[in-house]
């Protein structure tokens, strides 16, 4: 395959998106919580991984390098939009999708009742967002992308013990910052 997309060959594109697409998505969405923006933005790295293969030297595997590409793509998207309007990014937590499919505004009255948990989710997901860049990295490739911490190490340039210390700062961080949300709502 490697050969074929160097060469610019239909099959080899063709292979690569359906065999990709939807970790390329999913993983672009863990990172910047819009899911139309994720499928953009998996047009870029798809164009981005075609046009870079040759840089692709082997020494790690081709999903890690796949991997290494989606986290920067999508770290750059959020310095992008955080120049922009430091709020943009946080637009998705404001939002809901309903059973059909489409995205309704939650009132912030009711956003984040313990009881829901579509609800829930949302309020996972914000603290996942402000968790600092490399913890998040680290926490969202496995914990949602069960990459084990050699594969994390291999995306990130770090050690495995880089690794599970980022990943155990980051349980940390959010084990607060949920206690504290939750614990609002415990005391009503």
């Amino acid at each position: 395959m490697i050969e074929g997309l160097s060469g610019r060959d239909r099959t080899a594109i063709n292979y690569l998106v359906n065999t990709y697409q939807k970790r390329v998505v999913k993983t672009a969405y863990y990172f910047i919580g819009n899911l139309e923006d994720a499928e953009d933005l998996s047009q870029e790295i798809f164009l981005e991984i075609i046009k870079s293969i040759d840089s692709f030297r082997g020494t790690s595997s081709f999903s890690t390098w796949i991997y290494r590409i989606i986290v920067n793509r999508s770290f750059n998207v959020i310095r992008k939009n955080k120049r922009r309007n430091i709020f943009s990014s946080m637009e998705h937590l404001f939002r809901n999708s309903d059973k059909s499919g489409n995205q309704k505004e939650k009132e912030p009255s009711v956003w984040c009742d313990p009881m829901d948990e579509e609800e829930t989710r949302a309020c996972l997901d914000e603290a996942i967002s402000e968790l600092p860049g490399n913890q998040r990295i680290a926490f969202v490739l496995n914990k949602y992308e069960e990459l084990s911490y050699k594969e994390i190490a291999d995306v990130m340039n770090l050690s495995i013990s880089s690794v599970e210390s980022l990943i155990h700062r980051a349980k940390i961080n959010l084990q607060k910052k949920l206690v504290n949300h939750f614990s609002q709502y415990l005391n009503k």
